[in-house]
């Protein structure tokens, strides 16, 4: 019987429900260990044939770990063994384009089972501890084969999610695998024990037909008892029954007991899911981990345990008094936490290595698509009210068309891109693609979501978009779905952009006075995070972009003339009207970057330090092309975008302490925390110099302020004060990592 499913609710102006269900563990691991005390170091190969899918080497050691398979149970000196097994399930939510960020843990749970097995074959699994805690409103639930660990390395017709994910594959090492499964042998690894060392063989399989339902993975072999140490693997699209599924890892790992029987030692899993007809970059992770130790083998098995079914929980009440060590949130391993872990990547890679990527990739379909909410619906000074949509079609071979299109209610002016690519088996979007585009294009990085942005233009009349009105065509690239780098080349036209319309309390402020250029430009932008392995050790979150280009026009006098007013001529260049103009040709640079260290100090205190900035070169530098600060992130307490110039640093210092604070209730979601978190920081940015339309003088401009995070920490209020002909500013936001799908 399946436990329910869940369903996520965000805490913003959209219902993202998510069904999200499979968890056995997933660790990140570069090379495996084995039990406690062991070590392992490469061995040379010893086979002639490398490299191929008819390799005899592999074919004869299979069929040696059939056969042990098929007589394991018939070991007659292994009779029985009890274990104790510790374990994790977390749910995270994955939002925004690539998976470098960390995701947020929506909700984890913390576990305790005790294993015995006896001959022939019979096992009972208790469930004898149970904890968890919720992190975001959520309801979560999981089958009811998350709560137990597998044993015998799974059975010959593989079932994952209660048979709800996958069902009835055919175990690449089942009595009929040569039939259906081909093998190549892959790097041997030496494990040295006192007196002796163990050679392990690692063995890639793929199953003979890729559009079949099949496994692909590789499974480490013990060479001289051909038992297995490890087994790692994905699976073919056609054997996921959820087509909802964009990952599916399984990993078990034995571990040496006694020295002699190769039992149950991790054991880990990772799904996520995503949407099968609104395609946004939003994605529920489920992940997991199982660890088993304190193996007594060959003792008698209470009577009592043998009448056990095979998998049983104690009662609730002696579930929540198991005595666990400390909090969830601090127990959680952080490998769950992290973005992508290397197994699961060398999984994907070694799966489309051994397969075609179609084998592998979710079914062709067409859906809606778009990189957000504000990709539907958004209100800015240069668009006024602006409606979007957007939609993709992927083919079987992975070829993806792409295309968006927005039309703005004030400026009546139609925007859009199309793009035409090949996305790998596990991409959202293409790695290589052609694109054509208008858009209006933003300056620097965001200090606001895109919703609330929305919402404060049209209520408050304040928009915090600096944009310029860019007709582009190029080629875009990211080596790989997990890669945190992207490349831009692109034919390019700028022109500035008016203001049309006014929010309920006011006018916009001005728009930039950009100039009317041509040329081309390169660009690359990454973003990244790190998840270290201790709960106190500090974590790291940054942001880069960095363009160059070259271009040419001609501009009117008084649009920022940052070039030298005696250039002023006339032309007839139909592309600009016969006007009194400045030729320029610029060849320009710019850099910018954020990043964010936050230190835990116990208690759920922290520090978090902040530094962004950026640098703009070029002997005429366009307005579009300067860095710019002012805004709740990068000059509190200063007007929008009020400081515009070649260079400019900004540095914050923030405490972090949770305060007392009513609990919220939210029925089946729960409630929220009890706590508030209160934040005093103290800021300055350092600025080299001004321009003619931003005449500010170069110097430093502090800032102090305190914030409340509130509502699990999702929203944010600022309240801070310019030092320096600066104001007092108020603001209220979501979370930044919402960001990306806001």
């Amino acid at each position: 019987m399946r436990a329910r499913l869940f369903s996520v609710v965000p805490p913003f102006p959209m219902t993202l429900s998510l069904s999200l269900s499979l968890s056995l563990s997933l660790l990140a691991m570069g090379a495996f260990s084995t039990a406690g005390g062991q070590s392992t170091a490469d061995a040379k190969p010893t086979r002639a044939v490398a490299g191929t899918w008819r390799d005899p080497a592999a074919d004869s050691l299979v069929q040696r770990a059939i056969a042990r398979r098929g007589l394991q149970l018939a070991d007659s000196t292994l009779l029985s063994y009890r274990a104790d097994a510790h374990g994790f399930l977390a749910f995270l939510a994955q939002l925004g384009e690539g998976v470098v960020i960390p995701p947020r843990v929506v909700q984890s749970e913390e576990l305790a089972l005790q294993i015995a097995w006896w001959q022939p074959g019979r096992s009972a699994q208790r469930l004898v501890g149970r904890r968890d805690t919720t992190l975001l409103p959520a309801d979560v639930g999981y089958y009811r084969d998350r709560y137990g660990v597998v044993l015998d390395n799974l059975p010959d017709r593989i079932r994952l999610g209660d048979g709800q994910d996958v069902r009835d594959v055919s175990h690449p090492l089942g009595a009929n695998a040569p039939q259906l499964y081909e093998y190549t042998m892959g790097r041997p690894v030496r494990i040295g024990l006192p007196g002796r060392d163990i050679l392990v063989d690692e063995v890639k399989f793929r199953p003979r037909n890729g559009a079949l339902p099949g496994a692909i993975g590789s499974v480490y072999l013990d060479r001289e008892t051909a038992a297995v140490v490890r087994l790692s693997m994905t699976f073919t699209r056609a054997a996921i029954l959820d087509k909802r599924i964009e990952t599916l890892v399984v990993t078990l790992e034995n571990g040496l007991v006694r020295e002699r029987y190769w039992l149950p030692r991790r054991q880990e899993v990772e799904v996520s899911r995503g949407s099968t007809w609104f395609d946004i970059p939003a994605r529920g992770i489920v992940r997991g981990r199982w660890e088993i130790s304190n193996y007594d083998v060959n003792e008698r098995i209470p009577p009592e345990t043998q009448l056990l079914p095979r998998w049983s929980s104690a009662p609730r009440d002696s579930l929540r008094a198991h005595p666990f060590a400390g909090r969830v949130v601090d127990a959680l391993p952080p490998e769950i936490q992290v973005a992508s872990s290397e197994e699961v990547v060398r999984a994907r890679v070694q799966a489309e290595s051994a397969v075609r990527a179609a084998m592998l990739a979710r079914p062709a379909t067409a859906s809606v698509t778009g990189r957000g909410i504000s990709d539907l619906v958004r209100i800015t000074r240069a668009e006024g009210v602006a409606l979007g949509v957007g939609g993709a079609h992927k083919n079987p071979a992975g070829f993806m068309v792409v295309g968006r299109a927005r039309f703005g209610f004030g400026d009546e002016q139609l925007k859009g891109h199309v793009a035409l690519g090949r996305s790998p088996a596990f991409g959202r979007l293409p790695t290589l693609q052609l694109f054509a585009e208008r858009e209006y294009r933003d300056l620097g990085f965001a200090e606001r979501a895109g919703v609330t942005n929305s919402l404060a233009a049209g209520l408050f009349s304040s928009d915090y978009t600096t944009q310029v009105d860019t007709r582009a065509a190029g080629v875009s690239w990211k080596p790989s779905p997990t890669s945190a780098y992207s490349w831009r080349f692109a034919a390019e036209r700028d022109e500035p952009l008016r203001v049309y319309g006014a929010g309920l309390t006011g006018a916009y402020a001005p728009a930039l006075n950009a100039w009317a250029l041509r040329g081309a430009r390169a660009e690359v932008t990454a973003a990244g995070g790190t998840v270290p392995p201790e709960p106190m050790a500090v974590r790291h979150q940054w942001q880069f972009a960095a363009s160059v280009g070259t271009y040419r026009g001609n501009v009117a006098p008084g649009l920022d003339p940052l070039i030298d007013p005696s250039a002023i001529r006339s032309t007839d260049d139909p592309a600009f009207g016969a006007r009194p103009t400045i030729p320029v040709r610029p060849l320009v640079a710019r850099a910018q970057a954020q990043w964010q260290m936050t230190k835990p100090i116990g208690g759920d205190r922290a520090w978090v330090v902040r530094t962004s900035g950026g640098v703009a070169s070029g002997r005429d530098l366009p307005p579009q092309w300067l860095v710019f600060a002012g805004g709740p992130w990068s000059a509190p307490g200063y007007d929008w975008h009020a400081f515009g110039s070649r260079a400019l640093l900004s540095q914050r210092l923030e405490f972090r302490t949770p305060v007392p604070a009513p609990s919220i209730p939210l029925r089946r979601f729960g409630k929220s925390p009890p706590r508030a978190t209160l934040a005093p920081f103290v800021q300055a940015l350092a600025v080299a110099s001004g321009t003619r339309e931003r005449p500010l003088v170069s110097g430093v401009y502090p800032s102090a302020g305190v914030s409340v995070l509130f509502f699990y920490d999702l929203l944010r209020a600022d309240v801070a004060r310019g030092l320096r002909d600066g104001h007092w500013r108020f603001s209220i936001d979501i979370d930044r990592s919402f960001w990306g799908i806001l």
